[in-house]
This record gives structure tokens, C-alpha cells and sequence, in this order.
């Protein structure tokens, strides 16, 4: 089921709150909040998302309309809240290899299949994803990839 848009405003600040707390332990496995600096304004913006760890990778989809991802490709320093702390990363946006996409997002929906509805992706009974669907949503989605920066 596909949360309406408008209900994201108040889910994304309870998540804010309860990724900063305390508590985060109870959803900081799958999801994370990114803080970034906007291109044009230089305003510091925070935002959760689900995640997952690939080694010392951390990656992330989005849909190419979200309003926020274009920032990371001018400056590309974010800050990762994960199982709460904080951690500087630099931040790689992959928006044109729809190849790679596809393999990554096809992984990723295999992991989290309830994310699937977001990407426009079908389920197999097998609740994996339907590769025409994948071709299709890897045009309309990005992969970010963050690696932590070393510390000095």
C-alpha cells in the first residue's frame, strides 16, 4: 500500500524525532536520516530514507523528481544519522547508468518488496520484483551512495 504524499510531511518529522532518540533502534536498521545543504539556498536540510549496507557502502533510491537529490551533485558532503550516530560521508549520485539502477533497485525491492509500490514495480507471487517493471523504473530512478569519509 502506497502512503498518500501529503502524510509524508508528518511521517518524515516522526521519523526525524524517533531516528534522533533514544528509540532510534527501533526503525534505525532500515532507515537513516541524511542532512544536506541546498544548492541554492544553503539552507541545511535533514530527510529520513530507507538504506542499505553493502560493505562500507551505504546506498538509497530515489524517484529523478524528488527536489532534493540534485544537491548531492554540487556539493556532495551529507551527513548520515545511522543506528544513531553520526557519521560525514561523501555522497555519489548514479543517475546515468540505468543498467546499474536496475541491478541495484532490483537487489534492493528484493530486500524491502513493501518499497516496490514507490518504484512502480509489480511483485512476482515469489514477491520478487517483475523484471519488465524494473526496465521501466530504472528510468525514473537514481541510486545515491555514500562513503563514510575518513577521519583526520
Amino acid at each position: 500500500m502506497r502512503v498518500p504524499e501529503p502524510l509524508f510531511v508528518v511521517i518524515n518529522a516522526g521519523m526525524r524525532l524517533l531516528l534522533r532518540s533514544p528509540l532510534h533502534a527501533l526503525v534505525s536498521r532500515s532507515l537513516m536520516l541524511i542532512t544536506f545543504t541546498g544548492r541554492v539556498t544553503g539552507r541545511t536540510y535533514t530527510t529520513p530514507v530507507r538504506y542499505i549496507r553493502v560493505g562500507t557502502t551505504i546506498r538509497w533510491f530515489t524517484n529523478r523528481d524528488a527536489k532534493w537529490w540534485p544537491n548531492l551533485k554540487h556539493d556532495p558532503t551529507v551527513v548520515l544519522r545511522l543506528a544513531g550516530r553520526d557519521v560525514v560521508c561523501t555522497a555519489r549520485v548514479i543517475d546515468d547508468d540505468p543498467a546499474t539502477v536496475r541491478e541495484l533497485l532490483s537487489g534492493y525491492l528484493t530486500r524491502f518488496p513493501g518499497d516496490a509500490v514507490y518504484h512502480e514495480v509489480g511483485l512476482a507471487r515469489d514477491r520478487t520484483p517483475l523484471p519488465e517493471d524494473l526496465d521501466r523504473a530504472a528510468s525514473h530512478s537514481l541510486v545515491v551512495e555514500a562513503q563514510p569519509k575518513p577521519a583526520n
